[in-house]
């Protein structure tokens, strides 16, 4: 079927300017799917992680991150790239800080940095406008009354109104607080080191072990951090942690619509749907160690979890309203009609191997659309024939367990 050969991986050949499945960059770095194959981990960089020792009371001291960080060109390392973002929220004077810059960053002085970044040049003090800036709408539009001038436009238009007729003056005086402001030196080292504040926002992993790795490989922030989500899939499979591995993938998702990846993009979103219908979740091993060597061990303790997969109306097994929408988002992203579609949900479905299965590949993609349309009829009786169908296996072990 040509439609969705887009999702079998095993043709996957080309490179980004033919297609979205493998991107490789200047640096040879290709963004993979991975779904069995994920074993063999695409390890972008070994590198001797920064690591908090559990006896640690708070994060690291600055010193000690220190000595392990790479400078950038123009000498800055990451808690200082995150205050150049930060900067023009902040006063010269007084500022309150967010907790975030300990525990993050392990900056005890914030004000100290800021006042660095200033005397070497990252900053400056902003002028009036820029106080004005600050301002809430309904205090511009106040100030534009009092001098009889027109409340109507966006914000910029009311600054420029109240620029234009007002007395500078007396602003002035009124907002005499100045903010910091970018200097263009500033704001190229933010554009040079876009991974701070990227993962400032995702958290996908530490700023001080991506500029580490960045460091040792040279490799762009996004290729580092597309090797480190296959590193991390792998470990957590092997560990057993299949709802950090669902998380890993989710992420990925989320890491390849930011490159307009749809396509792979959708495959990866199955692969997380699949794992919230699994009723896996994290250390696994021990079961599926009592499983192979311990039925009777197994069958206790997997009946108690299983009681609650079932009814549709009670279960564990549900789909976050964030998957549901991103997958009704997809449809039209893909642009296929309600049985092309779930066709490709199937077709997607059938690459993913999670090491259990509580629904069939089919049953999966009529349970997202089902959900998508809020159809409770549909779900209720999709749960109770997978119900049907997994008491007769348990009933099945246990009669192996009496001879």
């Amino acid at each position: 079927m040509v439609l969705f050969d887009f999702l079998k991986k095993k043709k996957v050949t080309q490179s980004s300017s033919d297609t979205e499945h493998n991107a490789p960059n200047s640096q040879g770095i290709q963004y993979k799917e991975s779904a069995p194959s994920f074993l063999k981990k695409e390890v972008v960089a070994k590198t001797p992680l920064v690591e908090i020792s559990v006896e640690q009371d708070g994060p690291l001291p600055l010193s000690t991150l220190l000595k392990s960080a790479t400078p950038s060109k123009q000498g800055l390392y990451p808690h200082e790239i995150m205050m150049l973002e930060y900067a023009p929220h902040f006063k010269t004077t007084h500022n309150n800080f967010q907790n975030f810059w300990y525990w993050q960053y392990s900056v005890t002085d914030p004000q100290a940095i800021l006042d660095s970044l200033f005397e070497r040049g990252f900053t400056e003090v902003g002028d009036l406008r820029s106080a004005l800036e600050k301002l809430k709408l309904p205090e511009i539009k106040e100030e534009l009354k009092l001098i009889n001038q027109k409340v109507t436009g966006k914000k910029a238009e009311l600054i420029d109104r109240l620029m234009e007729f007002g007395d500078l003056v007396a602003l002035g005086k009124k907002y005499s607080e100045r903010y910091y402001v970018l200097t263009p030196k500033g704001e190229q080292e933010l554009r040079d080191n876009q991974y701070v504040s990227y993962l400032h926002r995702q958290r996908h992993m530490s700023v001080w072990e991506m500029n580490q790795r960045i460091a040792q490989t040279h490799y762009p922030y996004r290729d580092i951090l597309w090797g480190y989500f296959n590193e991390q899939s792998g470990i957590h499979f092997q560990n057993y942690d299949f709802g950090l591995y669902r998380n890993i993938r989710l992420n990925m998702y989320q890491f390849l619509m930011e490159e307009n990846k749809p396509k792979t993009a959708f495959q990866m979103l199955c692969e997380v749907l699949s794992y919230d219908l699994s009723g896996l979740g994290n250390s696994e091993r021990t079961l599926f160690e009592w499983e192979r060597n311990d039925p009777k061990h197994y069958l206790m303790i997997y009946e108690s979890r299983a009681e609650h997969f079932f009814p549709y109306e009670s279960t564990i097994l549900i789909i976050p309203p964030a998957v549901s929408a991103w997958f009704a988002e997809m449809q039209t992203t893909l642009d296929l009609d309600d049985n092309e579609y779930r066709n490709a949900i199937v077709i997607a479905l059938h690459e993913v191997h999670p090491p259990r299965r509580v629904f069939t590949d089919e049953e999966c993609a009529d349970i997202i659309i089902a959900d998508i349309r809020n159809d409770i009829e549909t779900l209720s009786a999709i749960y109770a024939k997978a119900e049907k169908r997994e008491k007769a296996r348990l009933k099945q072990i246990k009669a192996g367990l009496r001879k």
